[in-house]
Formats: C-alpha cells, sequence, structure tokens
C-alpha cells in the first residue's frame, strides 16, 4: 500500500514465503498512479517497506527523481544550469537531501550565479524548517513550490526553468541508518589482520634458510673426495 500521506492505494504485490522477509525492500512507481494527473508522468517516488500486517505491506516515502529526459529537455543553448545540493530538515523530523536544478535565462557572470546559488539552498532551507514531509511532497507535486522559487529568484537573474531533480531521505522517523564503526576498531581490525600473515612467513623463511646452508656443504665435500 502508499504511504499515507499518498492516500494509501495499492501499489502492487510482492511474492515472499516470509513476510519478515518484505521489511526493507523498497518499490519504484509513477507519481500519475496517485495523483490521477498525467502531466506528471515524469515524476517518480521510491517508497520502502516499513511493516507486514497480515497480506497488507505498510510503506514510507523513500525518495522522488525525476526523468532524465524531462530536465535535459529544458537545458537549451545560451542558458545556464545551476545544480544545488543541500540537506534539510522539516519540522517532523525528516533529513533530506534534495538536489534542485534552476535553468537561468542566459548566461550570467560567476558573481550572479553564485548569489541565485546561495539564494536557492536558503530558499529550500527555509521552506522545510516551516514545513512537515506531507506538505514539501504535496508542493512539489503539484509544483506549487518551483513556482515560488521561480518567481521569487527572478528577482535576481531571470528563471527560465526551476524543478527538484532528486529528493534521498537520511532519516526519518521510521528509517534510521546504520551506525559505523568508529575508525580505531577497524584499525584494530586490519592490524590484526595483517600481523597473521606476517608470523606465517616468519616461520617459514628459517626452513629455507636450513636447507640453503645444507646444499653449501654438501657441494663443498664433494671436490674434497675426488
Amino acid at each position: 500500500m502508499a504511504p499515507r500521506e499518498f492516500g494509501s492505494k495499492l501499489l502492487g504485490q510482492s511474492p515472499a514465503t516470509d513476510p519478515k522477509t518484505l521489511v526493507g525492500r523498497t518499490m519504484e512507481f509513477g507519481a500519475a498512479e496517485i495523483t490521477g494527473d498525467n502531466s506528471k508522468y515524469y515524476m517518480k517516488l521510491n517508497v520502502r517497506i516499513i511493516n507486514v500486517e497480515g497480506r497488507t505491506c505498510l510503506t514510507s516515502f523513500n525518495g522522488f527523481e525525476c526523468t532524465r529526459d524531462h530536465l535535459l529537455r529544458m537545458v537549451r543553448k545560451r542558458n545556464q544550469k545551476v545544480e544545488t545540493v543541500i540537506d534539510v530538515s522539516t519540522k517532523d523530523g525528516w533529513i533530506l537531501r534534495m538536489k534542485p536544478w534552476t535553468i537561468l535565462n542566459g548566461k550570467p557572470p560567476t558573481k550572479v550565479e553564485t548569489k541565485v546559488r546561495h539564494f536557492v539552498m536558503n530558499f529550500f532551507n527555509d521552506v522545510a524548517s516551516k514545513s512537515n514531509m506531507n506538505d514539501m511532497l504535496r508542493k512539489i507535486l503539484t509544483t506549487e513550490m518551483q513556482m515560488m522559487l521561480k518567481k521569487s529568484g527572478s528577482k535576481i537573474y531571470p528563471i527560465r526553468f526551476s524543478e527538484v531533480a532528486r529528493i534521498k531521505v537520511l532519516k526519518s522517523p521510521e528509517f534510521v541508518p546504520e551506525t559505523v564503526a568508529p575508525a580505531e576498531e577497524v584499525k584494530a581490525e586490519t592490524a590484526e589482520a595483517k600481523e597473521k600473515p606476517a608470523k606465517k612467513e616468519k616461520k617459514k623463511a628459517p626452513k629455507k634458510e636450513k636447507t640453503e646452508k645444507a646444499e653449501e656443504k654438501e657441494s663443498k665435500k664433494k671436490p674434497e673426495a675426488e
């Protein structure tokens, strides 16, 4: 089933011998399947299964992406593309990594391009801090947020097109990333792995030396006997 913010609609079926193995699986589908708006064919949503109740899999939002052909169609000659990567936090505890595209109507100087990039970063940080996850998704799917950015950003320099190219969920109430082992523990493990083969080589080395010395003694004795 789709997440609650998308109306809990049926998305599909997945085979499994044990329901526990379904938790953590991801699924991709088009935004048009949920919104019913075929003009949003280029938007793709990703969900993660977080719980299984009987034969029903409950999911949570896991990412968003626009098709590459839709994005490249907006990039034309004599236009400047400004890509930005931003980590934002919503009111309800979601941490998202967003990658918006801003197409400027011309090729401005580098200073102007930098101002636009800073404006885009501040814009998304401000919107995310005042909104929850459901509001953010609704504004992006309806392109309300993109139009707001285009209108307010055009005061700095005319913006021809703006879009959220990708969203990655870094942390959510339903999903917490695995903790990484401290660097000291990793170094200790690698040191132990290196020491073990070194000890074996040292034990084998003296045996080779003895055989070489024995061969030298035998070669010296033979000419004396002749």
